[in-house]
C-alpha cells in the first residue's frame, strides 16, 4: 500500500469515527487498525477498506464476496484474529486485491 493510500485510509477512518457513536466506533476503529497482513506485518488498512462479507468454507479454502463477486481467499491472507462481532470481514482494494480476511466466529 502506497503512502497516499495510507493517508486516505486515515482520513476516511477519522470521518467514520466522527459520524458514528463514540465508544463503539473507537473500539471498531482500534480493532480495524490492529489488523496486520500475515506475511508483511503491514496494516490491512482500516475500517475504510475492510467490509463485513458473506463467507463460506468449501473446496478446502475460504471463499468470500469481494467487490460483489465470490472470490477464493488465499490462505496467506487469513488472520488468526477473532472477529470483533462474529462476522467475516475482508480488507481489499477496489480491484479485488485482498489484504486480509477475518474468518467468521463460528470458524474459530
Amino acid at each position: 500500500m502506497d503512502h497516499l493510500s495510507r493517508i486516505l485510509c486515515g482520513v476516511l477512518l477519522a470521518a467514520s469515527l466522527i459520524s458514528a457513536s463514540p465508544a463503539f466506533s473507537q473500539d471498531r476503529g482500534v480493532w480495524f487498525k490492529s489488523l496486520t497482513q500475515p506475511k508483511t506485518g503491514y496494516s490491512c488498512c482500516d475500517i475504510a477498506d475492510c467490509r463485513r462479507t458473506d463467507a463460506d468454507w468449501h473446496g478446502g479454502q475460504w471463499w468470500a464476496i469481494v467487490e460483489g463477486q465470490w472470490t477464493p481467499i488465499p490462505p496467506d491472507k487469513e488472520l488468526d484474529k477473532q472477529s470483533i462481532d462474529g462476522d467475516a470481514y475482508v480488507c481489499s482494494s477496489p480491484n479485488r486485491y485482498i489484504y486480509c480476511f477475518v474468518k467468521p466466529a463460528l470458524a474459530m
